[in-house]
């Protein structure tokens, strides 16, 4: 009985050892496989590049660069797709006083709410980076409203600035009268500032991080006083954030066309409602695209002018190149 089983373990300890060589073997082939491929990606740097930075590429080129060119033809078409060749469309659209008018409109609207969201943004970074110790509850405080989606908090300020609604109750609470301040042009402000301030606090708080304190009490010390040390220490080593705070607010503010037709009704139309207003009502997409295109030239024209003078757009770090 004892050398049965004994031959019993000998045969399966005999039957493992070819299924570990097996394994060791294909582990071996495989790596010989991989070390094969990386000496022919390393003889040939070309392919290499090729294959390292081909699919982001290729992700740009198929999401971004072909929906553009798509719209950019449709945009030289008559009323409908597929319609008689023109440049109607931008004519139209440069030469009516009324479209100009709401292009100005959101440029103002635009550069007030960056400069809103820039001076809060930037004082409650410096705050954070400062004079507070839990830096990371507070960063924390500053990305919550992202966790909620975009309408669900637009529709909470239409039930707070309503008439009737949560601010004119406690404005009748304390005995100030109700001011009702949904489809205002502050209603529109206040949403704005509220959707892209997080947005803003994090390029300024990185640029923040990075500057060197030593730096501003040496300006101290040498009897510069606080208006003079933010101007000619600390704004400049951190301009690099700040222009691309002022990029991320300014540019989807520009397009923006939800937070306006939610909180400023038809009385603060931007341009992006009217794009919407030509795909979704109008059915008049070459229309729609020309605007699209005009907006799109508007925004690399004010990416490239951000790059020029803010010495890299994305180098969020403490000192300006």
């Amino acid at each position: 009985m004892t050398e049965s089983s004994r031959s019993d373990d000998g045969g399966a300890d005999s039957e493992s050892e070819p299924e570990a060589v097996t394994d060791g073997g294909s582990a071996a082939v495989v790596d010989d496989r991989v070390r094969d491929f990386t000496t022919f990606l390393r003889e040939r740097p070309q392919l290499r590049t090729l294959s390292i930075a081909g699919p982001p590429y290729g992700i740009l080129v198929f999401f971004f660069a072909i929906p553009l060119l798509a719209m950019l033809v449709v945009s030289f078409q008559a009323n409908q797709i597929g319609g008689a060749w023109t440049v109607g469309n931008y004519v139209d659209f440069l030469t009516s006083d009324t479209y100009l008018t709401v292009v100005w409109r959101t440029f103002l609207i635009s550069v007030q709410v960056t400069a809103i969201v820039a001076a809060v943004g930037y004082a409650l970074a410096y705050s954070i980076v400062r004079f507070s110790r839990r830096t990371t509850l507070l960063l924390l405080l500053v990305i919550l409203p992202f966790w909620t989606s975009y309408i669900i908090r637009m529709y909470a300020w239409i039930n707070i600035l309503q008439s009737d609604g949560v601010l004119d109750a406690i404005l009748n609470l304390v005995g100030l009268p109700a001011v009702g301040l949904l489809y205002t042009n502050t209603a529109v402000l206040i949403g704005f500032t509220y959707v892209w301030l997080p947005l803003a606090v994090l390029p300024f708080y990185a640029s923040l991080t990075n500057l060197d304190g030593d730096l501003i009490e040496a300006s101290k010390d040498l009897g510069a006083g606080p208006v003079r040390t933010f101007l000619s220490v600390t704004l400049p080593m951190t301009i690099n954030g700040v222009i691309t705070g002022i990029v991320l607010v300014f540019i989807p503010t520009f397009g923006s066309f939800i937070t306006p037709r939610l909180l400023g009704g038809t009385n603060n139309v931007m341009i992006g409602m009217v794009i919407e207003n030509q795909f979704k009502s109008a059915f008049n997409w070459p229309f729609g695209a020309a605007i699209g295109m005009i907006i799109s030239v508007v925004v690399v024209t004010l990416l490239l002018l951000a790059t020029r003078f803010g010495g890299g757009l994305f180098g969020a770090g403490g000192e300006a190149s």
